[in-house]
């Protein structure tokens, strides 16, 4: 007995769209490493040839229905466990890259949060792993979609938070390297300021400052937005603002030089 085209598509089109979105989706969120998220692509991918193994299993004309059923559920178990599988290598290497994370003492208790979650979500994964092992048909088109309405609400959030504190922690070197340098421009210009008062030198360190100052204040809300947990792309659009606005300082740490260049005898 074989199943007619259409039942045979809508047999397996949960765990196939499923599986397809999932992996795509996954694959085209932001990881730590580029090149970890090339290897995870290279071994993930869910190909033409994978459906067309159950397309033919289902329309094998000389399987009895039983062995159909056996066949199709064998390679259905094999699929979605390769897929869960290649989520929990990611997992994985979001969990070595915040582990790798020096953050700043008032940023410690977040990382060992997002540390828990990561756990949490290697968790689930070996849950619906251990289920797919005593499961039927239906039971792994229901683990597919499981996973991906998991993954969609609760996993691709988590991730995106992980790499945006990632993101977030490795910036606080630049902002500590700034301040060290406009501690230093502000003595050189109190001093140069002393013997040779210069309305333009001040009027450029103040301009610096300004923008220091609002990097300093964007650096923080995207530290508040990691810590309640606002949505990735505000916590995000912090760091970038946070970024521009200390480029826009070191610009101002130039023009400092350049008019100190001027005023000081060569």
């Amino acid at each position: 007995m074989h199943y007619p085209k259409t039942i045979a598509v809508s047999a397996f089109s949960i765990l196939f769209a499923a599986g397809a979105v999932f992996v795509s989706g996954f694959l085209g969120a932001p990881v730590a490493h580029a090149a970890a998220k090339a290897t995870i692509a290279d071994e993930c991918g869910v190909t033409q040839a994978d459906v067309a193994q159950i397309v033919a299993v289902q329309n094998g004309p000389t399987l009895a229905y039983a062995d159909e059923i056996k066949q199709e559920l064998v390679l259905r178990k094999l699929l979605v466990g390769e897929t869960i599988d290649c989520a929990q290598r990611e997992v994985q290497t979001l969990q070595g890259s915040l582990a790798s994370t020096s953050a700043p003492g008032s940023a410690q208790q977040l990382q060992s949060q997002l540390t828990g979650d990561l756990n949490e979500a290697a968790g689930f994964y070996n849950n619906e792993l251990a289920k797919l092992n005593v499961v039927g048909i239906a039971g792994t088109k229901e683990i597919a979609q499981e996973v991906l309405t998991w993954r969609a609400g609760t996993f691709l959030p988590l991730s995106e938070n992980v790499n945006n504190f990632i993101l977030w922690a490795q910036n606080q070197n630049l902002f500590s390297t700034a301040q060290t340098r406009m501690t230093q421009t502000q003595r050189a210009v109190a001093f140069i300021e002393g013997a040779t008062p210069n309305p333009a030198l001040q009027t450029a360190l103040d301009s610096a400052q300004s923008s220091f100052n609002d990097a300093q204040t964007e650096n923080a809300a995207a530290e508040a937005a990691l810590t309640q947990n606002l949505s990735p792309d505000q916590t995000l659009g912090l760091i970038k603002q946070s970024l521009g606005s200390l480029s826009n300082t070191y610009k101002g740490f130039s023009n400092v030089s350049t008019i100190v260049s001027g005023i000081l005898p060569q």
